[in-house]
């Protein structure tokens, strides 16, 4: 079945078979003005109305009475002056492109979808675990629900810690008797949340300044309670302990404190 095309740049008509279209990408050249275009982007009316109806009226300025030959010649890439803006006629066979495309299109973007999906999900998923410790402080009603996520992977769910805000308010060292001395210490939870207790690291010194013992001691060893401290609490403590070398005890002159986590 033929088709009427129109050249864009002299209007004139012309009878164009799909077949050649086909082989030529719809790209045609005008046998009146050599004007390079694509005849698909162009189409007036199919071949089933009858090509007299087309000029037995008055032809308009451009229309030649009798269409002339098409010149048909392949064209490697679309021109910049092809027009891109016009409406395509329901021509069968460009019908039937459009149908294959969108039987195509659709499952892909359906299976993009899904990936993008899974994806956010996967990103989510990786963020709540790293995240496990500082989400229970924040929201304790999510704790449950984190240690079944983590029971499977083998993870736990600990107290948020945060060393910036750990602060020892006051620590005192004083010596009882011979060998023996005696730390007093204060330690502030400066955050809104609940956080892991610290460790203390105890360091003895001499005249010098320069360090003689240097001890750890855990929250249990130093009498806490639990593994944590509420938000903005103190958490007042003691710790016996002797030096057992009496010339070491000698030269103890000063000490220095410091919370950390291990």
């Amino acid at each position: 079945m033929s088709m009427i095309t129109r050249c864009p740049a002299c209007q004139t008509q012309f009878k164009v078979v799909p077949d050649q279209l086909r082989i030529s990408e719809g790209w045609v050249r005008c046998g009146q003005c050599q004007q390079v275009f694509d005849a698909r982007l162009q189409v007036v009316a199919p071949e089933s109305e009858p090509i007299t109806a087309l000029v037995s009226q008055p032809a308009p300025p451009g229309l030649s009475e009798s269409p002339p030959d098409l010149v048909i010649e392949p064209v490697p890439s679309a021109p910049e002056s092809a027009p891109s803006d016009i409406e395509l006629r329901d021509v069968s066979f460009l019908r039937a492109d459009r149908q294959q495309s969108s039987f195509w299109r659709a499952p892909l973007r359906l299976i993009l979808a899904v990936l993008g999906g899974a994806l956010v999900l996967g990103l989510a998923a990786q963020l709540v675990l790293h995240e496990r410790d500082r989400i229970a402080s924040y929201q304790p009603g999510l704790k449950p629900v984190l240690q079944a996520i983590c029971a499977p992977l083998h993870c736990t769910v600990a107290p948020l810690r945060r060393i910036e805000s750990i602060v020892i308010d006051s620590a005192t060292l004083g010596k009882t008797a011979g060998d023996a001395y005696r730390l007093n210490f204060v330690i502030k939870n400066t955050a809104v949340v609940a956080l892991a207790l610290p460790a203390l690291e105890l360091t003895l010194t001499d005249t010098l300044d320069q360090p003689i013992v240097r001890r750890v001691f855990l929250p249990a060893q130093l009498g806490a309670a639990g593994d944590t401290l509420a938000g903005g609490a103190e958490w007042p403590g003691a710790l016996a302990l002797s030096v057992k070398a009496a010339a070491t005890s000698e030269r103890v002159v000063g000490y220095r404190v410091l919370a950390f986590y291990p």
